[in-house]
């Protein structure tokens, strides 16, 4: 075998490594209580309203930032900001790259 067997290998395991682990994860989840699934679904709703809180404080943050500001400096700001999003998107790289590109600490 050549480098493209061990590649094909690698890659085969990672998806079986993959498709065991979701389902062993899928048959624990068949096997919890009601009580279970009740106080997680209180868990997840009780972060969705802490999450929702902290965005909300943080987008009257910024705005409070942005009032204070004169006009000439809240222009400036948009003009930074639209820049550094359009130069920032080109640099991101898709989930699949990342996901198989990874490198492993030796």
């Amino acid at each position: 075998m050549g480098k493209n067997g061990t590649k094909i290998i690698k890659l085969f395991l990672k998806f079986f490594f993959v498709f065991l682990f979701l389902q062993f994860s899928y048959t624990l989840v068949q096997a919890q209580s009601r009580e279970v699934r009740q106080s997680e679904r209180r868990y997840e709703q009780q972060l969705n309203q802490e999450k929702k809180a902290y965005e909300k404080r943080r987008k009257a943050t910024l705005k409070h930032r942005n009032e204070i500001q004169t006009q000439a400096v809240r222009d400036r700001m948009k003009e930074t900001e639209k820049r550094s999003r359009r130069y920032g998107r080109k640099q991101k790289q898709p989930f699949c790259k990342i996901f198989c590109n990874k490198k492993r600490p030796r």
